[in-house]
């Protein structure tokens, strides 16, 4: 009878850590304050990551999960793994009209930290006819269309370029590492930017028909080269692609060793709870 007893007892407490476990978290998570103690999942490496590093750095007690795909972040919440998720707005969108009964938005951060397409320091001509591009796409409504598609309103581009005259282009200054074609770094698996559809074999998000856009006003062939995050910058440095257009948060440090353009479209900084 002892041995019996202790095995349901043993029996009845992992079902009710099992439980625990599935029911998600009980700590509410409403600021960045209330990180204190709580674990956090975030994308290794991005402007939320270096966000919570910097609280740690301060003396906040945070159980950091970084993984090298957003996808994984909220894996891990589904589950009840982790607390919250730490991620930029256009992220959090996404996952929030896909199911509104599971997650929940509890906070933004005042400042934004807009999205710029990514250069090597000294790519002058190239960055001037992207800016050029990037401003023909919102004179002719583009950048709404894409907007409407991707993230269900057009909120995330108003206001972020006034254009009231279409650019004139001088594409004889246009030089890519590859004649003809201008190469595109990206990290597939940050939806709804750039990620597969269901077979795994077609890239599809805003910045890929954003990409494929500027392709279209600078008379190029766009080529995608999917990279790991935390190896993105890298690359670039080794000129395997031309630019990056892979949500990159417009941030002092990227601006102190790279050339970014101006927006082309805005984003913040959220936290994202299961309901």
């Amino acid at each position: 009878m002892k041995i019996q007893k202790v095995c349901a007892s043993f029996l009845i407490g992992a079902m009710m850590l099992s439980l625990a476990a599935c029911s998600g978290s009980t700590k509410k998570i409403e600021s960045p304050a209330d990180f204190e103690g709580a674990k956090i999942s975030v994308q290794t490496a991005t402007s939320a990551h270096e966000s919570i590093q910097d609280m740690q750095d301060e003396g906040m007690n945070i159980n950091v999960l970084p993984y090298e795909k957003v996808t994984q972040c909220f894996d891990d919440l589904a589950l009840g793994r982790v607390d919250a998720v730490y991620v930029d707005s256009v992220v959090a969108g996404y996952y929030l009209a896909e199911d509104d009964t599971k997650y929940q938005k509890t906070w933004t951060s005042e400042t934004g930290e807009p999205i710029g397409v990514c250069l090597k320091k000294g790519n002058d001509d190239l960055k001037a006819l992207i800016e050029g591009a990037i401003d023909t796409l919102y004179y002719d409504g583009t950048m709404a269309q894409l907007s409407e598609k991707h993230f269900g309103s057009a909120a995330d581009v108003d206001g972020v370029r006034n254009v009231t005259e279409k650019p004139v282009l001088d594409l004889s200054k246009l030089k890519t590492l590859k004649d003809g074609t201008l190469t595109v770094g990206v990290e597939v698996g940050y939806p709804p930017m750039e990620y597969t559809d269901d077979a795994g074999l077609e890239y599809q998000g805003f910045d890929i028909d954003f990409a494929k856009a500027l392709g279209e006003v600078l008379g190029v062939d766009i080529e995608f080269v999917n990279t790991a995050w935390d190896g993105i910058f890298a690359g670039l440095d080794k000129e395997q692609y031309d630019v990056i257009i892979s949500s990159v948060s417009i941030t002092p440090e990227r601006q102190a060793a790279y050339d970014l353009t101006e927006p082309y479209v805005s984003n913040q900084l959220v936290i994202v709870t299961l309901k």
